[in-house]
C-alpha cells in the first residue's frame, strides 16, 4: 500500500502484513526475523527495484527491518511495507523479515531523517547503505548519517578516486564508522599477499603494483595498504594494458620477492620461494561484498588505519 507517510500508518501496516502471513501460513507458522535495521538509498526507480531483490537474498544470513529509500527529484515523501520470506533447507517453517519502500525529494532527507526515527528497531544496530557515486559529491544524505551506527558506501564508481577518499576520510574525522565496498573487494589480494609473508619471511625493498583501466579507489587503498604494511619499501603503481582493475603485486628484494598475479577469471596466481600456487577470489559483487561488510560487527581496525594513512 503506498501513501503520504505518517510512522504509526506504516508500523500498522507492518503489523497487518505479519498477520496476513500468519494467516497464509497458519499450518506451518512464519518466525519472524530480525538482527538490525538496514537503511539503503537507492540510485533511482530501477535501482530500488534492484535493491529490493538483493536485500532479500542478504535477509537470509542478516534477518533486519530494511528500509529502501529512493531520492528522487520532485518525489513526495511515500512508503509501503513489504516482506522477503524464505524456507530454509529441511525445515518447515518460513523465516521472514520486514521491509519499508519509500520516494521523498532529496531535498527533503531532513524530514525524512526524522520520519524514520520511529521506524527504526529499537535497541537493534542500524545502518545506512547509500548506493552509487551520489553520496561522493551531494550533502543532501548527511541528515541521514547521525541514525547509523555504521555507514555503507561504495566509491568504486566514483569519478574522482582521490575525492572519494578525501570524502570518507573527513566523515571518519567527524566520528562517523565508515566501510567502503571497495576495501571489502580487496580482502582476496590482502589475503594472498598475507599468505606469502607468512609461509616465507622477505626483505622487501620495493612493491610494484599493475593496474589496467583507470585508478580507482580500490588501487589507492591497496598502495596505502602495502605502504602501511611494508614501511621499509617503495611502493609504485604502473599502468598496463589488459582488462580494468589490478593485475599484478610484485615485492621485490635481496631474497628474490614473489609475485601474486591475476590469470584467468576470478583466479590468481602466486610465486614464492620457488614455489607456484593458485587462489580462487572472492566474488566482488554488491550482494556478495554486503554479505562480507554486514558481518563485521565491530569496527574495521585496518581500514580506520587506511583512512588516517
Amino acid at each position: 500500500m503506498t501513501a503520504t507517510v505518517n510512522p504509526e500508518r506504516v508500523l500498522k501496516d507492518l503489523r497487518d502484513l505479519w498477520q496476513q502471513l500468519a494467516q497464509e501460513q497458519s499450518e506451518t507458522g512464519v518466525l519472524r526475523a530480525c538482527a538490525m535495521t538496514l537503511i539503503v538509498i537507492a540510485e533511482d526507480e530501477a535501482d530500488c527495484e534492484h535493491v529490493r531483490q538483493m536485500v532479500g537474498v542478504l535477509m537470509h544470513d542478516h534477518p533486519s527491518r530494511a528500509i529502501v529509500l529512493q531520492a528522487a527529484e520532485g518525489a513526495g515523501v511515500t512508503a509501503r511495507v513489504f516482506a522477503e520470506c524464505w524456507m530454509p533447507f529441511g525445515r518447515n517453517q518460513q523465516i521472514c523479515s520486514e521491509g519499508i519502500e519509500m520516494t521523498a525529494d532529496a531535498a527533503d532527507l531532513g524530514e525524512v531523517a526524522r520520519l524514520l526515527l520511529p521506524l527504526i528497531v529499537p535497541d537493534l544496530p542500524v545502518v545506512l547503505w547509500c548506493r552509487g557515486p551520489r553520496f561522493f559529491s551531494t550533502r543532501y544524505f548527511d541528515p541521514l548519517f547521525g541514525l547509523a551506527q555504521k555507514i555503507i558506501a561504495d566509491s568504486e564508481s566514483a569519478p574522482n578516486p582521490r575525492g572519494a577518499i578525501a570524502v570518507l576520510k573527513e566523515l571518519r574525522s567527524r566520528g562517523a564508522r565508515i566501510a567502503d565496498l571497495a576495501w571489502t573487494r580487496l580482502t582476496g589480494w590482502r589475503q594472498a599477499v598475507a599468505n606469502v609473508f607468512d609461509d616465507a619471511p622477505l626483505q622487501v625493498s620495493e612493491v610494484k603494483i599493475a593496474y589496467a583501466g583507470p585508478l580507482s579507489t580500490r588501487i589507492l587503498y591497496l598502495a596505502a595498504w602495502m605502504e602501511m604494511s611494508v614501511p621499509s619499501a617503495r611502493v609504485s603503481l604502473d599502468h598496463v594494458q589488459g582488462d580494468p582493475g589490478i593485475r599484478a603485486i610484485t615485492l621485490s628484494g635481496k631474497d628474490g620477492g614473489a609475485t601474486v598475479r591475476r590469470t584467468e577469471g576470478c583466479m590468481i596466481e602466486v610465486r614464492a620461494g620457488g614455489r607456484v600456487w593458485g587462489a580462487v577470489m572472492p566474488p566482488a559483487d554488491a550482494e556478495s561484498v554486503m554479505r562480507a561488510e554486514l558481518s563485521i560487527t565491530g569496527a574495521d581496525a585496518v581500514f580506520e588505519s587506511i583512512l588516517k594513512w
